[in-house]
């Protein structure tokens, strides 16, 4: 009896799985079910790096009038628009079975079980792996990393560096805001968050989505303990342990940084994705080990985070 070409199956089925993968991926993560929300997560086609359009700068000429006050046009070149350019990030993986595996599993539900465990370890390992991400600096694997919050809402946003290719120390634009505290109480927080609010709306643009780790989420829960908290529940259905602060969602996200919490203004923030290889992932075609008794299945997604205004996202740094 011949057997049955467990590849085609495990193919076929990995790309009817995916789309499951994609929602498991941008829903566990509060960032990414905020920017898939509100449509910020973009597809996009070919290019050497990803611009992310910005408007910046004044016009000298702009003054109250009466009559026939006389108007002073700009003498240079008023530069108003810009971009911040981003690189490609990649992340991939693996699924695979041996040729003693493909000849055990000839019967259909067995052949179906096999893929789909190995399918859902990889997307809780792409779940985890893309959620860490989030609050990273870009640099793990020699850069490889998604460009994350350590640098678009970087600590010390004063610091030498470029953020997309533009020298944050020369466009003071170009900053996100940063406060850092004493040690976090349930006493104290509402005082720092009210402190950093203030620094970061420039109406319209506010944070609406304020990321927490258990230090900060621990204490602004204390204090809310005496009167009525007050929670997102489309977030609490998603499994997130959420609250409110003014008319922002302020969640618990295990993977945010230690001792910080950060105000994030999602409309600022994009997932920019290869249109064939978004947080759908492309799943490749089965390749046969030529040297070895396996065989594999690829998935892959390319993107990155960007921003383009980071002036309204802040973050906050307790002792």
């Amino acid at each position: 009896m011949a057997v049955p070409n467990l590849g085609d199956l495990v193919t076929s089925t990995a790309r009817r799985w995916i789309p499951n993968l994609a929602d498991n991926v941008t829903n566990n993560n509060a960032v990414l079910m905020r920017l898939k929300k509100k449509g910020q997560i973009k597809k996009g086609n070919g290019g050497r790096s990803i611009v992310e359009p910005l408007l910046y700068g004044t016009n000298s000429s702009v003054q109250w009038y009466q009559d026939y006050d006389v108007f002073t046009p700009p003498t240079t070149s008023q530069a108003v628009l810009d971009g911040a350019e981003y690189l490609w990030k990649q992340l991939g993986g693996f699924i695979s079975w041996t040729g003693k595996e493909e000849r055990m599993n000839t019967g259909e539900y067995e052949r179906f079980d096999i893929v789909k465990t190995r399918l859902k370890q990889m997307q809780a390992v792409l779940n985890n792996t893309a959620s860490a991400s989030i609050f990273s600096d870009g640099t793990a694997g020699a850069g490889k990393e998604l460009t994350g919050f350590k640098v678009l809402i970087a600590d010390d946003p004063t610091a030498a560096g470029t953020v997309g290719g533009i020298d944050q120390v020369a466009n003071t634009f170009w900053r996100n805001k940063t406060v850092t505290t004493a040690a976090v109480t349930s006493l104290n927080v509402q005082g720092f968050l009210n402190t950093a609010w203030l620094n970061t709306i420039r109406p319209p643009d506010r944070p609406d989505l304020l990321i927490m780790d258990s230090i900060w989420f621990s204490a602004y829960w204390g204090s809310l303990q005496a009167i009525q908290r007050i929670t997102n529940p489309e977030l609490g259905e998603a499994g997130f342990m959420n609250l409110k602060f003014m008319d922002a969602d302020a969640v618990y996200d295990p993977n945010c940084t230690t001792k910080h919490m950060y105000m994030v203004d999602t409309d600022s923030i994009f997932l920019r994705t290869s249109s064939d290889r978004d947080f759908g992932f492309d799943v490749g075609e089965q390749r046969t080990i030529q040297n070895a008794d396996y065989k594999v299945v690829p998935i892959f997604f390319m993107g990155n985070l960007t921003c383009n205004r980071r002036a309204s996202n802040g973050v906050l740094i307790s002792a």
